[in-house]
């Protein structure tokens, strides 16, 4: 049996910090991003949105 796993909920302000991370552009471009954008980012790092 394995153990329960407990999704790590990300803040939209994390969220575009780490966004302009993965995709190499400014901060000031991925506050530009929609929330389903974001979302998707998110996914790529097997993460969970928590806005």
């Amino acid at each position: 049996m394995r153990p329960n796993r407990r999704t790590i909920g990300v803040s939209r302000k994390r969220a575009i910090e780490l966004a302009a991370n993965l995709n190499g552009i400014t901060i000031e471009m991925a506050k530009r991003y929609t929330d389903s954008e974001l979302k998707e980012c998110l996914r790529l790092l097997k993460l969970k949105a928590n806005f």
